[in-house]
């Protein structure tokens, strides 16, 4: 019955074994992800500039930054919410704010730049918002 007894002691050490390797490893690939994300993802910010001064300046989250970039519908939407509290949009800031000037994206500096001086005013006094 002494053999028995080996055999479950080296099958329960070869379970703990495993368990701890998979366990480091998990843990190992997840900070090499985070990391590998950090650099690729990270460091991004969004600047807002109004009359000519800079009214804000926000830093971006790596997971933001990362979901924003990878889906630019994403992007919109962050930018509206950014944006929201000073100005009301009066056109597509991704299409149109590009070729206004309203929006550019220094992807070496790694920030998004919004001038709320370049959105056009509303086209014949009509207010947008009530607008289906």
């Amino acid at each position: 019955m002494n053999w028995l007894q080996n055999i479950a002691d080296f099958l329960l050490e070869a379970i703990k074994n495993e368990i701890a390797a998979v366990v480091v490893g998990v843990f190992f690939a997840q900070g090499i992800q985070k990391l590998y994300d950090y650099f690729r993802y990270g460091r991004w910010k969004i600047i807002l500039y109004q009359e000519g001064r800079e009214i804000v300046q926000r830093e971006i989250s790596t997971s933001k930054a990362k979901e924003i970039i990878k889906e630019e519908a994403e992007l919109s939407v962050f930018l509206k919410g950014v944006i929201s509290p000073y100005v009301h949009l009066t056109c597509d800031i991704l299409k149109k704010g590009r070729e206004l000037g309203l929006l550019k994206e220094d992807k070496k500096g790694r920030c998004f730049i919004v001038d709320l001086d370049k959105n056009p005013p509303k086209k014949n006094g009509m207010d947008t918002q009530s607008v289906l």
